[in-house]
């Protein structure tokens, strides 16, 4: 009975993981339009606007990218593969801008990873937010076609309970320590990241790239890691070995084993980022991130192991929402599953970014 239960709660969390991209909600408008309550249908509609006007500009920009201005905003769409030779697959170009011209520069790089199967274009007004702040902004490009709570729930991974912190070590630094991914160092996060800010630096010398650099390597304090869904896990892992200033946590750390019924021990690793510097924020009915069934997964280990302290806060009370770094949300109540999940990601969430990336 036990496996069945196992095998049956397994697939359709699975489902979630798997589709969590704003595509999926194409199947949703009638139901969007016609089975809600009327005050709703509008706000509603306008966000699944958003999600799939999202999508459609993002198939052209990643097929034929190119550089120039987006509003007073300066954008390049750089191919992975242009920055190394080592770099041959994952190709969707990293998304970077500038910091607004006439804004006070911040002096610090801000890198955002997508989640499962997105693209960096597919977050970029988060991205856009922090050029308007000050700051030097990448959406990086990286291998994320499988969720992690995908790969370490089946087969001969789900009886083993350092597959998540193997696999995510792999994809963040290269290191060849996981049987279920092969990443190696140029193709990894850090791998990429770095070609990147060599390419940047030697391309365009008068935009302040080589600040992030020192000796050919990431001056990782001056650095600030973030992302959604699989990203924020590797947000999140990534401050656990690394010095970055700041982790900024969207719809995620989703980790758990369905065999052990566990989260994993990675969780409580020692944190090498500065304390107080992780933030979140998910929606109060995320099911995709809460993979476990528990509605407390996420924020629960956010407190516990991450040492994210304050009461869980509704962003509704406004900034600087108790000077909590727990934030939830209660916008796109009623919709489906991912886009619950991919809320936080949309327009409308400026402010609030501002308090958990963007200081």
């Amino acid at each position: 009975m036990n496996g069945f239960f196992l095998k049956f709660n397994l697939s359709h969390r699975i489902v979630y993981s798997q589709f969590v991209r704003s595509v999926f909600i194409v199947f949703l408008l009638p139901c969007l339009v016609f089975c809600k309550k009327e005050e709703n249908t509008n706000e509603d509609l306008l966000t699944f606007l958003t999600l799939n006007l999202y999508i459609r500009s993002c198939v052209g920009q990643n097929t034929f990218p190119s550089n120039g201005s987006v509003g007073s905003l300066i954008r390049y769409q750089i191919q992975p593969s242009i920055t190394s030779t080592s770099i041959s697959s994952d190709n969707n170009p990293h998304q970077v801008y500038l910091p607004q011209s006439g804004v006070t520069k911040k002096n610090i790089l801000s890198v955002f990873y997508p989640g499962t199967g997105s693209t960096p274009c597919e977050v970029g007004a988060i991205l856009q937010q922090g050029a308007t702040r000050g700051y030097h902004v990448i959406g990086l490009s990286y291998p994320n076609s499988e969720a992690v709570n995908t790969i370490c729930n089946q087969g001969a991974a789900r009886n083993d309970a350092s597959c998540f912190e193997n696999l995510r070590n792999e994809v963040v630094t290269g290191a060849q320590v996981s049987s279920y991914v092969s990443v190696d160092t140029n193709n990894s996060i850090e791998g990429r990241l770095l070609s990147l800010l060599l390419y940047l630096a030697k391309t365009y010398p008068g935009d302040g790239w080589d600040t992030y650099l020192t000796g050919g390597t990431i001056n990782w304090p001056n650095v600030y890691v973030g992302g959604h869904s699989q990203g924020s896990g590797h947000a999140a892992f990534h401050g656990k070995i690394r010095n970055v200033g700041r982790v900024s946590i969207y719809s995620g750390v989703s980790d758990y084993s369905l065999q052990f019924g566990s989260i994993p021990s990675w969780f409580a690793n020692t944190q090498v980022a500065p304390a107080g510097s992780y933030y979140g924020l998910i929606h109060e009915n995320d099911t995709v991130a809460n993979f476990s069934g528990n509605a407390n997964q996420v924020t629960d280990v956010w407190l516990n192991q991450f040492n994210m302290t304050g009461t869980l806060t509704n962003t509704s009370v406004g900034s600087p929402f108790g000077n909590s770094k727990r934030l939830v949300t209660t916008a796109c109540n009623g919709m489906s599953a991912s886009v619950l999940h991919s809320c936080p990601m949309t327009n409308g969430f400026q402010s609030i970014w501002n308090y958990i990336s963007y200081p």
